[in-house]
């Protein structure tokens, strides 16, 4: 939320006469940079870049996805930029669920132990939690690649699977996008609002998901307690 309230303040201050003045002394360069940028290569060899891109993060996760997604708004109009984005993710959420899939039920307990919020907050029937999914998606600094490979080992249904996912992932794939087309300009409201944006999300999620950890952690003290109880009761 500081996040969201420092951004604000930095749209307001960018209205300044001084500060915009300041900006325009690096404009030029900035458009030179654009210019270089947008001329990189053809558009069939940028697509490819971004989608192998969008792979191999499914796979080696050394980079944020958002910069990839970022990128593509920066190179591509956004009505072009955004689907590609889309087909990008899709095609990462699909290599990581495939490969959930391949290990199987098996892997799910391997993977459940590696983070502790989604151990806790898991619904444990075998096939996962459809409105979690939609929720992980919202969460910008959630690890996308955890939780495609633990729906793909719990058999969750393919094609409901990327839906959720995409739907969940589409505020922040119009925030990035928008991010990135406005990257020469970032005084501008078209750069400010989507990180505006983007903040608010993960202040209200990591928020909500406190709250769900919060009274998850409280019901299984509850029974806890109550099954001492019992057992006791039992001597």
């Amino acid at each position: 939320m500081l996040i969201a309230v420092a951004l604000v303040v930095l749209l307001i201050l960018s209205t300044n006469d001084k500060i915009q003045y300041w900006w325009q002394t690096y404009q030029s360069y900035l458009d030179i940079v654009q210019q270089r940028v947008e001329n990189m290569g053809s558009e069939a060899y940028l697509i490819f870049t971004l989608m192998f891109l969008f792979s191999f993060k499914a796979f080696i996760p050394i980079y944020p996805i958002s910069i990839v997604c970022a990128a593509t708004g920066v190179v591509f109009p956004f009505y072009f930029a955004l689907p590609l984005n889309i087909i990008g993710m899709g095609l990462n959420y699909t290599l990581k669920y495939w490969w959930g899939k391949r290990i199987g039920p098996g892997g799910v307990n391997v993977i459940l132990k590696r983070n502790e919020t989604l151990r806790i907050v898991m619904r444990q029937d075998g096939r996962g939690n459809p409105w979690l999914l939609v929720f992980f998606r919202l969460l910008p600094s959630f690890p996308i690649n955890l939780v495609s490979q633990l729906y793909g080992s719990m058999g969750f249904n393919y094609w409901k699977y990327l839906g959720l996912s995409l739907a969940g992932n589409l505020p922040l794939l119009i925030s990035y996008t928008v991010v990135g087309r406005h990257m020469y300009n970032p005084f501008s409201a078209g750069f400010l609002l989507p990180l505006i944006i983007i903040a608010s999300l993960s202040s209200a999620a990591c928020y909500l998901a406190g709250v769900i950890l919060y009274y998850k952690k409280k019901k299984r003290r509850k029974k806890n307690v109550r099954h001492q109880n019992l057992k006791n009761q039992s001597y």
